[in-house]
């Protein structure tokens, strides 16, 4: 109620960061939207612009609901820290990867804002609004979701999924019915705190983000928290780990721009080492890479970019 009555004291501008052209629904959902908003109240900005440019335009437009693509809005934050962005959004809706609470709560500081998650894909928009407990909950009636095992077996409540189904209800032109989205789920099995009796999930991330090592007895290990070890270092603001080799990883770091490099990169040595040690995985090199996080086509940044993807 507060927010939607700040929103329209502001003027009810927003401003989206997302894929624009090519096939993304960044694209297609603009040409919509401006057929029914002011163009003085809505700006959609492309994810793919360098930064500094969606930092000028930002600050031009000066919006109240900032939507967008959760690691840019956690390089937005880090700017709105660093002074060169002076926004003031009302709300802020992260969309598509899922970040650390830390994360989120980085992007609520910078911006003197609520935060509130969204799950999303071009697949089907609007799939789950997240809570005040740190859940998503699933729009039942727009989209069905079902957690599946590697082989495709359904996974009760509780245990996380290899991936999940989505089966869009509300697409009238496409059918889209159990499409592999790629993600990572956990649905809650009990009540949600909050109230909502519609199913609670947690993205855990993508299937892609699972890393497989050789051993040196030549079997395969994969690994699947990689992030989650660096998502709790301090001083990190957006990083990706990149497998360049079998027995290989190279980090790309964006360090917060309060914190030491130098620091930040032996505290994310260690805890990456230490992980693939517990593994049996000593024999993985693990170096910083002189290059920052690099977006993929669609403006995203990947956490976690396998061999396959890499070569």
């Amino acid at each position: 109620g507060s927010e939607i009555f700040r929103l329209l004291v502001r003027g009810g501008r927003a401003a989206s960061v997302l894929a624009m052209g090519g096939h993304y629904i960044g694209a297609t959902s603009f040409a919509a939207i401006r057929t029914k908003w002011s163009a003085r109240r809505f700006r959609a900005l492309a994810a793919q612009a360098p930064l500094q440019n969606l930092v000028a335009e930002l600050d031009r437009f000066c919006p109240a609901l900032l939507i967008g693509y959760a690691s840019v809005m956690a390089l937005l934050a880090a700017e709105q820290d660093a002074g060169r962005l002076h926004v003031r959004p009302v709300l802020v809706l992260p969309t598509s990867e899922g970040l650390s609470p830390d994360g989120y709560d980085r992007i609520a500081r910078a911006f003197h804002a609520k935060v509130r998650t969204i799950y999303v894909a071009t697949e089907c928009l609007f799939m789950a609004i997240g809570c005040e407990h740190g859940w998503h909950h699933v729009n039942s009636d727009w989209a069905i979701l079902e957690p599946v095992d590697a082989s495709y077996r359904p996974v009760p409540p509780g245990e996380e999924a290899h991936t999940v189904f989505v089966s869009n209800l509300a697409n009238r032109v496409q059918p889209i019915l159990r499409y592999d989205l790629g993600d990572r789920i956990l649905q809650r099995p009990d009540p949600c705190p909050c109230g909502n009796p519609l199913p609670a999930i947690r993205v855990r991330g993508r299937a892609a983000d699972i890393l497989t090592f050789p051993t040196e007895r030549g079997e395969k290990v994969a690994v699947p928290s990689l992030a989650l070890e660096i998502d709790h270092v301090p001083g990190v603001e957006l990083f990706q780990i990149v497998q360049t080799a079998p027995t290989q990883l190279r980090v790309r770091l964006h360090p917060a721009a309060d914190a030491d490099p130098s620091r930040v990169w032996r505290a994310v040595h260690s805890e990456l080492t230490k992980l693939l040690n517990e593994h049996g995985l000593g024999q993985v090199s693990v170096e910083l890479a002189p290059e920052p996080p690099v977006p993929s086509s669609a403006g995203k940044y990947r956490t976690v970019i396998p061999l396959v993807l890499s070569a």
